[in-house]
């Protein structure tokens, strides 16, 4: 059907205070716009009244034109992002649909609002690229974040996995969105199933086939914890190096149970088993963690084996630790709130890779239920 824009049209445009009639004008400019009738000076002109419907004081007419000419891809850039910034009627449909937007603006877009309605219309698109799946996620807003694990068409790749299991390790719901999103990462889903809950784990050992090992390791790591948390505090030194002895020797010294034990404050487990993950004598272990500069601690975690990129937060969490047991000689009974304070007060958690990981733990006190680091 041939559409054509005639000076009636342009004289009723201008003159005419009816709303319903400036919304028929604008839906026949943009069908005759979207078959493609207009060459040259007339599409010159079509463009010019559809940017001039774009001021129109009445929303019916604006959200006319987005409808219509959201699936264009031929219309002016200018023009699509000027309704993008427009009421919600307008720029819902054209940050859902048009193919003229470019991840570029999409991201920019996102990056620049927390309106959730317009992320959402976003994050509604029919695909969304790894940095705009990544760019919606780091908005923090949960809704919006349900929404890309929701979408089959969201490309999603593992960094931003490992910052959900970051931001979200103590938030049930969340995790719950990563387990039925599916299409995980081997490495994803075994260190999911450590953080989730009992019905959650069976679920996704039914969909990932976990090995044995991962089930096992969680249960052996609960144990462990439990015997942390209510012996050790009233072992010697001799006893607590005997355990430690035991636990490695039937390679029960797992990295889960050192950092837990430091998450509970009980540095003279901690000191005892990263010496033995070293071979040095506990003495020496103890110097080099106490080191006021860098490089001791540094060099001697890394020689421990333990998770690189726990390095910086788990060097943080002792010196806190040692603060607030006065160098392990006493375990507070509130430990686990006042070192939450402090990693808050310190902004540690915003700041140093993993921390929230630890806070997971901390903030759960040890239970045996709580989340276990792989």
């Amino acid at each position: 059907m041939t559409v054509n824009i005639t000076q009636n049209d342009i004289r009723q445009l201008i003159a005419e205070p009816s709303v319903e009639v400036r919304s028929d004008i604008a839906r026949k400019v943009c069908c005759g716009f979207n078959e493609g009738n207009y060459k040259g000076r007339e599409r010159q002109l079509a463009e010019e009244i559809i940017r001039l419907l774009l001021k129109d004081t009445a929303l019916r007419v604006r959200a006319v034109l987005a409808e219509e000419l959201r699936d264009n891809p031929a219309v002016p850039h200018d023009i699509i992002l000027k309704m993008t910034q427009d009421d919600m009627e307008v720029a819902g449909p054209i940050l859902t649909h048009s193919p003229v937007l470019s991840e570029e603006d999409l991201i920019a877009i996102v990056d620049a609002t927390h309106h959730v309605a317009r992320l959402m219309a976003i994050a509604s698109r029919q695909t969304l690229s790894v940095p705009l799946s990544q760019a919606l996620i780091e908005t923090g807003e949960r809704q919006v974040i349900s929404a890309v694990m929701r979408h089959s068409g969201a490309q999603i790749d593992e960094s931003i996995y490992a910052y959900m299991l970051e931001e979200f390790a103590n938030d049930n719901s969340m995790l719950q969105e990563l387990v039925y999103r599916g299409g995980l990462p081997y490495t994803v889903a075994e260190k999911l199933f450590t953080l989730v809950s009992d019905q959650l784990r069976k679920d996704l050992t039914k969909r990932y086939r976990l090995s044995r090992h991962v089930i096992d390791e969680a249960t052996t790591n609960a144990r462990s914890t439990a015997v942390l948390q209510f012996m050790s505090p009233w072992m010697s030194q001799h006893d607590i190096q005997a355990l430690v002895d035991h636990m490695h020797k039937n390679k029960r010294l797992t990295h889960s149970v050192v950092l837990r034990s430091l998450c509970i404050g009980d540095l003279r487990f901690f000191e005892t088993a990263m010496a033995k993950l070293v071979g040095i004598p506990v003495s020496n272990a103890r110097i080099l963690m106490m080191d006021p500069g860098e490089l001791g601690f540094q060099a001697f975690y890394d020689s421990s084996n333990m998770p690189t990129d726990f390095r910086e937060a788990v060097h943080i969490l002792f010196k806190l630790a040692q603060e607030e047991t006065f160098f392990g000689k006493f375990h507070c009974e509130d430990f686990s709130q006042r070192i939450m304070v402090r990693i808050a007060q310190g902004h540690y958690d915003k700041n140093i890779p993993n921390m929230p990981y630890l806070m997971a733990i901390i903030g759960r006190g040890g239970d045996p239920e709580s989340h276990v680091i792989q």
